[in-house]
């Protein structure tokens, strides 16, 4: 039986349990695959203090060029994160003529288009599946099960940390920040959250899904990102008495006018299957004309989700490995994006209680076309909270009318602006 010899960049969370996994499961792992999967060299630069990497068959260093120039590794893991020097060591990797697995969103989000065009002339695969959500397949059923689809639209909830933060927000009338601690306390936030409350995290996943979905070049720039740190319990409770829940959305769209490509916190029905998605899991939603609308839901993040989609790529490279590379970007166009919207908006003023404010409020929005279909003010000591849904408005004549809005004296706070989402209705 020949081994498929394996060559890990980091050692950390994920790369600690792809070893744990690859020992605990050595023998089922042969008997599917067909291989031997063997770790040969790991790459870590701080491997001295890891008890877990001392005393193995496999050679450590902290320097790479045990993997990258090692003739005996056929698939490079690369688990370092970040461009630098995860760019340099993968494109090294396929120069070498070596597969690579990674799990670096921002990497592929950024530089997708070189590191897939510098695998198709050497003939590897890019194994990617553990770049977005983790243990749900994805990717693969994107790029096989969906090989002969034409997706129009996909809906995801791709943060853990987000999705956590918002249902703890939603079910115990929890403030934004004693939320965010407790995800802190358990893990599912760092110390430092703003890359995932931000949006960031989750756009990346997104530019690295519309890739695969519509067959362009798309980047993390191209995409419109809101975070989450505005929202209040109120804003959770008002959803809920439409009949609505709010989820941190990641949403592709195919339209007439272009690509809409967007991350934002969004008023969902409270029956949508994405209603039901809470706590630290992830889901992908997906409306296609031939295969319909499909969801895929699971834990999105952790040591072992994570390594187990490091470990099914692995996998699927050892039993293709003699035959064609996976085609993972088509085109090599960048996607039209548009850069405008029609949506319904939920918006939060936070003003001073007098008379008149209704009126030059709604005086703003009537002179940008926002109509208004309801509004409600909440009693008590001012600062009081105004809500006001509207009818289909654009984004840009939102944006103008809340920068004129904002500035006005009876506003304490910035508008909290929040879109309705329809996933799987047009």
């Amino acid at each position: 039986m020949k081994d498929l010899k394996i060559g890990l960049l980091g050692a950390g969370t994920v790369g600690g349990g792809l070893i744990e996994l690859l020992e605990n499961r050595q023998q089922a792992l042969q008997k599917r695959i067909g291989r031997n999967l063997r770790i040969v060299a790991v790459a870590d630069r701080s491997y001295a203090r890891k008890a877990f990497l001392q005393g193995k068959s496999f050679k450590v260093s902290d320097d790479a060029s045990i993997v990258l120039e090692n003739p005996e590794v056929d698939v490079v893991v690369e688990l370092i994160g970040g461009l630098d020097p995860s760019r340099q060591w993968v494109l090294q990797a396929l120069a070498n003529g070596k597969h690579v697995v990674t799990a670096n969103k921002a990497l592929l989000a950024n530089h997708g288009q070189e590191i897939f065009e510098e695998a198709r002339k050497a003939r590897k695969e890019i194994g990617l599946e553990a770049a977005v959500a983790g243990a749900l397949p994805v990717i693969r059923n994107l790029r096989r099960v969906w090989i002969g689809s034409e997706i129009q639209e996909m809906f995801g909830i791709l943060n853990g940390t987000c999705n956590f933060i918002i249902t703890r927000m939603q079910k115990e009338d929890m403030p934004y920040e004693q939320a965010l601690a407790i995800a802190q306390e358990k893990g599912f936030a760092e110390a430092d959250p703003t890359f995932d409350v931000s949006g960031r995290d989750a756009a990346q996943k997104l530019a690295i899904l519309s890739s695969l979905a519509f067959d362009h070049l798309v980047q993390e720039t191209d995409i419109r990102v809101e975070g989450i740190t505005e929202l209040s319990p109120l804003d959770h409770a008002m959803a809920m008495r439409m009949g609505r829940v709010i989820r941190l959305l990641a949403v592709a769209k195919r339209k007439s006018d272009g690509y809409h490509l967007r991350v934002h916190p969004a008023l969902i029905d409270a029956n949508h299957l994405l209603s039901s998605v809470e706590e630290e899991n992830n889901a992908l939603f997906t409306n296609d004309p031939y295969s319909g609308p499909t969801m895929i839901v699971g834990r999105g993040a952790g040591a072992h989700p994570t390594a187990s989609a490091v470990l099914g790529d692995i996998a699927a490279i050892a039993r293709s490995e003699d035959g064609s590379p996976e085609v993972w970007l088509s085109g090599t166009e960048k996607l039209q994006c548009a850069t405008d919207a029609w949506y319904r908006f939920y918006l939060r003023f936070r003003t001073l209680d007098r008379a008149g404010v209704l009126a030059s409020i709604s005086r703003v929005l009537a002179d940008h076309d926002i109509s208004i279909a309801s509004m409600h003010q909440e009693e008590g000591s001012e600062p009081v909270d105004v809500v006001i849904l509207t009818h289909d408005a654009r984004e840009s004549n939102l944006a103008h009318a809340l920068e004129l809005i904002n500035k006005m004296d009876i506003i304490r706070a910035p508008t909290v602006a929040l879109r309705l989402e329809e996933p799987g209705r047009d």
